[in-house]
């Protein structure tokens, strides 16, 4: 039942939740990958807060836009 009420959202509101989920791996994997290798910065810190603000952003974009709640 979950996965058909996500298979049911719209196509554009299904691009922007990719959209947001991938600026947010790609913000982790660059903030992380770099605290990792050079040390921690606060432009690092920075970068990471974001990635995951965007994650929280998604997830919760993503969960709005599915069928569920029009049941």
């Amino acid at each position: 039942m979950l996965f058909e009420s996500v298979r049911n959202m719209k196509r554009k509101a299904e691009r922007r939740c990719h959209l947001l989920l991938a600026v947010s791996l790609v913000l982790l994997t660059i903030g992380v990958g770099y605290d990792l290798v050079v040390g921690t910065k606060l432009a690092d810190f920075l970068v990471i807060i974001a990635g995951l603000l965007f994650g929280w952003i998604a997830f919760l974009y993503c969960l709005g836009n599915t069928e569920l709640w029009r049941a």
